[in-house]
């Protein structure tokens, strides 16, 4: 009798962790698969093209390559293209980007060049229908709905394929709910191995897609190529698409190809 409870607890524990992991059912994601996506651009920040520059945009488009990049808000809701939560490293100015208003943002310069934050619109037409990953930034603290709402105006006008994603699961959630048809993927990595200063619960819940509950994504971003966590793997079995980042060179991206479908890249010319 005990057997028996037990193995009916272990098989509703395995049932109930395959619920929560799996993605959204497999749709056409053909147009993003077997594509490189230049991360944040073709950039070469040593070279005088900063990541997130128009100037990057504009050289991916050129080379035919896809663009991975970054949205967020600034103080008086505009939506701008950045990465960083805080300004220091690419601005060289302390104090975190939603705390400017986009009067202040564009007088700043990225990595000491001529090139300044554009806005998403700016980037969208200079892309001109190029294949675009747009991941949505929610810094801590900050409301997911917001900049969701906010962006999703532009997503929706672009007249080339483009996708979101999000590491903040509520940003998938909220496309899922209010923009349906768009492809929407879910980021993760191994946050056990290298911790974010997130609480403990929330890590597991992130490095083993327990979170794929709420957007039902369409494809999983994975950034750690040195072993799948339990919950990736099992995520793995729905056969969602994969896109894997950030790849440094040719050499890993041939050892990616039959893993993943698609690979966000940088420091290289990807073929």
């Amino acid at each position: 009798m005990v057997a028996t409870i037990v193995l009916i607890v272990i098989l509703l524990l395995a049932g109930l962790i395959l619920f929560l992991v799996a993605p959204g059912k497999r749709r056409d994601t053909g147009k993003f698969e077997r594509k490189a996506f230049a991360h944040r651009g073709l950039h070469d920040n040593p070279g005088g093209i900063p990541e997130n520059s128009l100037a990057a945009f504009r050289r991916a488009r050129a080379h035919g390559y896809g663009v991975e990049l970054d949205v967020q808000l600034s103080k008086d809701g505009q939506v701008v293209v950045f990465h960083d939560d805080t300004l220091d490293r690419v601005c060289g100015v302390s104090g975190h980007l939603y705390e400017k208003d986009y009067a202040e943002l564009k007088r700043l310069r990225l990595l000491g060049t001529d090139e300044r934050i554009p806005l998403f619109s700016e980037v969208l037409a200079a892309l001109d229908g190029m294949p675009v990953i747009c991941e949505i930034k929610v810094p801590a603290g900050q409301d997911a709905a917001e900049i969701c709402a906010k962006a999703a105006p532009f997503i929706d006008g672009y007249k080339g394929d483009i996708c979101m994603e999000s590491f903040n699961p509520k940003a998938v959630q909220w496309f899922r709910k209010n923009r349906p048809d768009l492809v929407r993927g879910q980021l993760t990595m191994n946050f056990m191995k290298e911790p974010c200063g997130e609480p403990l619960l929330t890590r597991i819940a992130m490095s083993h897609l327990l979170v794929n509950v709420l957007g039902r994504p369409d494809f999983i971003a994975y950034g750690d190529y040195t072993g799948d966590t339990a919950g990736f793997a099992l995520c793995r079995l729905f056969h969602p698409m994969l896109a894997a980042w950030t790849v440094t060179s040719q050499e890993q991206q041939d050892q990616l190809k039959n893993r993943y479908h698609t690979v966000i890249f940088e420091q290289y010319l990807a073929q």
